[in-house]
């Protein structure tokens, strides 16, 4: 059994993919998000796991270019939803998510979230739509 939590926490309890640099073609992509993120702050919660296949650690899945962006921008704490695969052994503060339409509460555009179920039907991804997609829609 899975245990899904929206919280926020401080950038430095994540662990992330750390971009230092973007390639070139991902420049105008970078500049949105960053400009984006300056205006806005991150809106929608990035999505992690903890005791999966990353062991005893808080993971980032989806939205490792956010943590990247407002790491540099020295933004503090991130707005998350951790998939906890070890309920029974890692407890963390927050709102448990029970049902999709308390997941898509959380995002902006609602109606293109994807919300990805393995074999026995758990939540394994949650993924908003591209930025490149949606433009400057997306934060």
């Amino acid at each position: 059994m899975t245990k899904l939590i929206y919280t926020k926490l401080p950038i430095d309890q994540i662990e992330y993919l750390d971009r230092e640099e973007f390639h070139t073609n991902e420049k105008r992509f970078k500049d949105g998000l960053t400009a984006s993120i300056k205006k806005h702050g991150i809106i929608e919660p990035v999505y992690a796991e903890y005791g999966h296949d990353y062991g005893p650690k808080i993971k980032v899945i989806v939205g490792n270019n956010r943590m990247a962006v407002a790491k540099a921008l020295g933004i503090k704490e991130i707005p998350i939803i951790v998939n906890i695969w070890t309920p029974e052994t890692f407890d963390l503060e927050g709102r448990e998510l029970k049902t999709d339409d308390e997941i898509r509460s959380l995002f902006k555009l609602k109606d293109q979230l994807q919300i990805r179920r393995d074999k026995e039907g758990r939540i394994d991804q949650i993924m908003p739509p591209l930025y490149n997609n949606v433009e400057n829609e997306y934060i």
